[in-house]
């Protein structure tokens, strides 16, 4: 049981929530010209699936599926594999704060959130599902709007996270701009990119998001790739064992890509010559932070290929250094993190539900980060679940302070 002196704080501000596009989205909001590429959702074998370029997707709820997980085993869907989906849609299986500002706002106070950096959630499969830039440029477009008007219902507690397609630079820019000057508080670029993100052509990407002060997110499941979007269990593919399970790819690689992205971006100077620039690692969970730190270090101090006329950094700074001051890690639960929080600076960690999806902690916030907080100072659980996020993505505290007692005394 926490003490007064360790309890976190009595609300939170959440680095990762969502929202989910509504089945109509798409076919009402992208441009006339490339209407007939619209994402959409249709019947596959008898489950309502996203499809795009005329290939499936994923099924239209499992975005959502916030306290699920929670339910015991005797009343919980049955939601574990591809062969139970048959009869869920959209409209009886989607969380309705997914797509009703009201009521995530409601939702998410009622487990102690007052705030949060509202992500995509379907829309980022597109990056893997769509190979034609201008289509996909359309329908960030057509995303990015929506969640702008999403977010109007409360601009004080909903902050938008736009969408961008980098394989037109110039586009991006423009578009990142646009979201920017209409209230959008960062920016949702892939977590991995086709031809790395240690590339010339990104130079002029870094140099806009740092002149305009947009923090870049890269969120877990958003690889830019056109070998299309997969199941991600096992069914049925061995025979021997009863029953689906989790993804090898799941459990042991999710990370990869962001560790690989950061590689390329901190060993090749990017962040020494866009000292402004900040990267958020988002939905990654962060425990590898420290050894990806030490790692890094290592191969820049010893390895050869480094140190024999290799690329250096700025006076005696180290790779880990850069981490420090220019990457922020968003986790939702990762004990094993708050054991090595010291090592990647208490100021770089920000917590998040990933409100409504199956993954989330809602409606069990509270419990779950008294969990992982044991030991773990109030003030710096207050640094991580309300500061952090506040300050990165401009939500200001005084309101949010104000909004509870307002709740409270309702």
């Amino acid at each position: 049981m926490p003490t007064e002196e360790t309890s976190q704080a009595p609300w939170r501000v959440s680095s990762d929530t969502h929202i989910v596009e509504p089945p109509d989205l798409f076919l009402t909001r992208m441009s006339k010209q490339y209407l007939d590429y619209a994402p959409r959702l249709e019947k596959v074998d008898g489950v309502e699936m996203w499809v795009a370029e005329g290939q499936p997707g994923l099924p239209a709820f499992v975005a959502s599926r916030a306290g699920d997980r929670f339910e015991p085993l005797e009343t919980r869907p049955n939601r574990a594999s591809p062969s139970t989906y048959g009869d869920c849609t959209f409209a009886d299986d989607v969380r309705e704060g997914g797509f009703n500002p009201r009521v995530w706002l409601d939702d998410n106070e009622a487990d102690g959130v007052y705030g949060g950096a509202v992500f995509a959630s379907l829309t980022f499969l597109f990056y893997s599902m769509i190979s034609d830039t201008l289509v996909l440029n359309d329908i960030f477009r057509a995303y990015n709007d929506w969640a702008l008007d999403f977010a109007s219902e409360d601009r004080d507690r909903i902050k938008p996270i736009t969408m961008l397609n980098l394989d037109d630079i110039d586009h991006a820019i423009v578009e990142m701009t646009r979201m920017r000057d209409r209230g959008a508080v960062g920016a949702c670029i892939p977590v991995s990119s086709p031809d790395g993100y240690d590339h010339v052509r990104y130079e002029r990407f870094w140099a806009a998001a740092q002149d305009l002060n947009v923090p870049l997110n890269m969120h877990v499941a958003s690889i830019r790739s056109t070998s299309g979007f997969g199941f991600v269990t096992h069914s049925s593919r061995q025979p021997h064992i009863d029953g689906p399970y989790t993804t090898p790819g799941m459990v042991n690689t999710p990370d990869m890509h962001v560790r690989t992205s950061l590689v390329e971006m901190i060993m090749s100077g990017v962040f020494r010559r866009y000292p402004g620039l900040q990267v958020v690692s988002v939905e990654n969970e962060g425990s590898w932070m420290p050894y990806f730190m030490q790692r890094m270090d290592w191969h820049y101090k010893y390895n050869l290929r480094s140190t024999d006329k290799g690329y250096r950094l700025e006076g005696d700074l180290l790779p880990s250094d850069y981490v420090r001051s220019n990457v922020l890690v968003s986790f939702t639960e990762d004990a094993a993190l708050m054991r090595m929080r010291d090592e990647v600076g208490i100021d770089r960690l920000m917590w998040g539900s990933d409100y409504p999806h199956a993954e989330s902690t809602f409606p069990l916030s509270g419990s779950l980060l008294d969990e992982q907080f044991v030991d773990v100072p109030a003030d710096e659980q207050r640094t991580m679940v309300q500061e952090n996020c506040a300050k990165l993505y401009g939500f200001d505290v005084a309101k949010l302070e104000a909004g509870t007692a307002v709740a409270e005394a309702s």
